[in-house]
């Protein structure tokens, strides 16, 4: 029988196939069916026909079947193990991506700049900056693309539908540099990345897609031991964060270095900096 924080952690994508959501072809973390379309990215979900998201999978049965949370974790202790497994490894999850990138369509940047601006409170310049060192851009759906490295991007509907996805392979961080930095933030998103930053103009913002990339986590360990800075832990304040923040501080401990806790009063720093 898995112990709770075992049941949290059994593979999302599992939970949608066998209670009967169909993979949308068109996109390898998205789920749906009459009732629902949930996108998975890492151990979070979110459900756009409903306009509910969560962390984990006890979170998810509960959503799906209507289960109170102790029926949800008796749902799971009694399933076959076979049929909903755990996540072993982050390339297991990116393996299933099998989308690319989209490609730029610079007519539309205008309206990705409103979205981030207007809709998100961003700061101008800092978006400015981000659009010209080709770190965000639109795609021709109108969707807000964040670049991670050359083979990953975080997308993001900018309709009345806010829905998120992750496309391709995520082997580097939307990172978003500062000057004289005094740590390193980890966050799950790059819009969460930006508020951060905007709010925090000494920090380095590392965003890693979710919360169980911990190939992200190491690269910015290495950041702050060569520049001889803590690590900071700014995960969403919901149970998603709390795994990306149990990890962070595993590997923290492995480099010998200082982690901070920076969690947000609000959900996410995005909600943080509109407040």
């Amino acid at each position: 029988m898995y112990a709770i924080n075992e049941l949290r952690q059994l593979d999302l994508t599992a939970i949608c196939i066998n209670a009967g959501l169909q993979l949308d072809k068109s996109d390898k973390a998205q789920f749906k069916s009459d009732c629902f379309r949930i996108t998975i990215t890492g151990f979070k979900w979110f459900d756009h026909h409903q306009g509910i998201g969560g962390g984990g999978a006890i979170d998810l049965i509960q959503h799906i079947y209507q289960l109170s949370f102790s029926q949800a974790c008796q749902y799971l202790s009694n399933a076959d193990p076979v049929l909903y497994p755990p996540v072993q490894t982050t390339a297991k999850t990116t393996e299933k991506r099998a989308t690319t990138p989209p490609k730029p369509c610079l007519q539309h940047i205008d309206l990705i700049r409103a979205y981030l601006t207007v809709k998100r409170g961003l700061n101008v310049d800092l978006v400015n900056w981000c659009i010209n060192a080709g770190a965000v851009y639109a795609d021709y759906k109108n969707n807000c693309v964040f670049r991670y490295g050359v083979s990953g991007a975080e997308l993001r509907g900018t309709g009345k539908i806010q829905w998120r996805s992750i496309y391709g392979s995520i082997e580097q961080g939307f990172l978003l540099p500062a000057k004289n930095a005094a740590g390193v933030a980890l966050l799950e998103s790059a819009i969460d990345a930006l508020s951060y930053r905007q709010l925090h103009k000494d920090i380095i913002a590392v965003s890693m897609a979710g919360n169980s990339n911990r190939k992200i986590i190491q690269q910015a360990a290495l950041i702050a031991n060569e520049r001889k800075i803590p690590l900071i832990s700014a995960f969403d304040n919901d149970k998603g964060g709390d795994i990306a923040d149990k990890a962070l501080n595993e590997i923290a401990l492995e480099h010998n270095l200082v982690v901070i806790q920076d969690r947000p009063i609000k959900k996410d720093w995005n909600e943080q900096l509109k407040a």
